[in-house]
């Protein structure tokens, strides 16, 4: 046989070889994993979760079933947070990270577990994120080697996504946003309340992130949008009716000079 017709066979087996090898590894979908996206999800065949942590002698384990008010089904993609104290109104959608325990976005079983010092006071369990009018519960009392086990039934707010512009186009990273009711009542736009405050304006008001977007839980409705750069410039006004569904974010261009503002 001649050396070229050997080399031939030579090549021809090596490009074989992969087809006949062992199966290639598919990856597979874990449907447990955290949900993807802003908003949260109800699972009617979500898979079981796991069984929570063991507690030590010196640690509490705070377990939190969040399922859905009205079909009991699990709820992935929840903002949980194991409290020390209950936080004051401005700080319910983003508390402070000095009375966080400990934190957890629920995958599609809807479970959190999280462990705190067994050091005999009680905590509280904060629900929030997007998708939800934030509340806290009790969470019982931080008991050593035990397991404070409960449900916690929660209802899904619409989520309504904006993405704020400058005048050249740009995101306006960090710009001030309001939405509020469309009704006769004080509101300070563009301004964030400060604690303890009265302005009405809790929970109205949402800073937008690097890339201009900002989320706002909102039932369908009327509102006032009241958006400009974090710097106070290129004030927009505009009622906003809300339908409560949304395929896309709804694009806020704001003008080289400063609206006046209508109410």
């Amino acid at each position: 046989m001649s050396p070229r017709i050997l080399l031939a066979i030579l090549c021809g087996a090596l490009l074989v070889l992969p087809a006949c090898g062992g199966k290639t590894k598919q990856p597979t979908e874990v449907i447990s994993k955290t949900v993807s996206g802003s908003g949260p999800q109800v699972s009617a065949n979500a898979p079981p979760p796991p069984n929570p942590p063991i507690p030590a002698a010196d640690q509490t384990v705070f377990v939190a079933h969040i399922v859905d008010s009205v079909s009991g089904n699990p709820i992935g993609g929840v903002n949980t947070y194991l409290m020390r104290e209950i936080p004051e109104p401005l700080y319910m959608r983003s508390p402070r990270r000095k009375t966080v325990v400990a934190e957890y976005r629920t995958p599609m079983h809807g479970q959190s577990a999280l462990t705190a010092d067994a050091d005999g006071t009680m905590k509280w369990w904060l629900i929030s994120g997007p998708g939800f009018d934030p509340f806290v519960t009790e969470a019982g009392n931080a008991v050593g080697g035990q397991t404070q086990e409960m449900t916690i039934r929660a209802t899904i707010v619409p989520v309504c996504n904006f993405i704020v512009r400058l005048p050249n186009g740009d995101r306006a990273d960090n710009a001030v946003c309001t939405m509020a009711v469309n009704q006769d009542q004080p509101v300070l736009e563009g301004k964030m309340s400060e604690p303890g405050s009265s302005s009405g304006n809790v929970g109205n008001t949402e800073r937008a992130d690097d890339f201009g977007k900002v989320a706002f839980n909102r039932a369908p409705g009327s509102y006032r949008l009241s958006f400009n750069a974090s710097s106070g410039k290129y004030r927009h006004y505009q009622i906003f009716e809300w339908d409560g569904t949304q395929d896309k974010a709804v694009e806020i261009q704001l003008p080289a000079n400063s609206m006046e503002k209508p109410w």
